[in-house]
């Protein structure tokens, strides 16, 4: 077992039951339901499915949803809150066991900056999807994810401070127990979507930020939406 699916073994309770109040999950939910509305038994990849909240809402609106993922707690978690949805333990760092051209959609939420060899997973999620398939992914926004906030005399946090962005680095973060993230410029996914065959839809930088204590013009999140050539 790999030491980051250790990681996200010993976080998954807590990650779990913090996701459920998260203001920012809501954020999320909102982007991508309002993005996927109904389906009519279109296959889904969720991966990296985390405690199944999205594989179940695919499943709920019409969708042939699968969710995937390297924890096995997280998903004994998810089998639990969603026993109708279809989940399995997967190792998404290495090549997937499922045939080529299998699925309609592969989806991955808040996921690709917390796996090393993100240029396999390009080309895993590449290789599953069908002709002109849809690759649709959130990450946190690495121009601004890692900054420091400034805050003004009130207490305002007005603006980030980013010390470094252009070369790839990793850190660990505490929120749910120690997880590696590793930070990659914009262009490093972009370029890997497109080595990979794939052609830009659409991104998305949604307001996450009230506006009242922080500033709600600089984003949590980016969202990005291809289809595969």
């Amino acid at each position: 077992m790999n030491d980051t699916i250790t990681q996200w073994n010993n976080a998954a309770l807590k990650y779990a039951e913090d996701q459920e109040s998260s203001e920012y999950v809501e954020v999320n939910k909102k982007v991508v339901m309002s993005r996927f509305k109904h389906f009519s038994g279109e296959k889904i990849l969720d991966l990296g499915c985390g405690y199944g909240f999205y594989t179940d809402y695919f499943r709920s609106i019409g969708a042939n949803a699968a969710g995937i993922d390297g924890s096995e707690k997280m998903i004994e978690i998810a089998k639990k809150r969603y026993p109708m949805a279809d989940f399995s333990v997967m190792d998404i760092t290495k090549p997937l066991d499922f045939e080529s051209g299998r699925f309609d959609i592969v989806f991955s939420n808040q996921v690709f900056m917390d796996i090393e060899n993100i240029d396999l997973v390009f080309s895993e999620c590449s290789r599953l999807l069908k002709a002109d398939g849809i690759l649709y992914y959130s990450i946190v926004h690495p121009a601004f994810y890692d900054g420091r906030w400034l805050k003004d005399e009130s207490g305002y946090c007005y603006a980030k401070a980013m010390e470094k962005y252009i070369e790839p680095y990793q850190f660990t973060n505490e929120f749910w127990g120690k997880t590696n993230h590793f930070h990659r410029p914009l262009s490093y996914y972009l370029n890997a979507a497109a080595k990979n065959g794939f052609m830009l839809k659409e991104v998305c930088e949604p307001v996450s930020y009230n506006g009242k204590n922080k500033n709600s013009d600089l984003p949590l999140f980016f969202f990005a939406e291809y289809s595969k050539h």
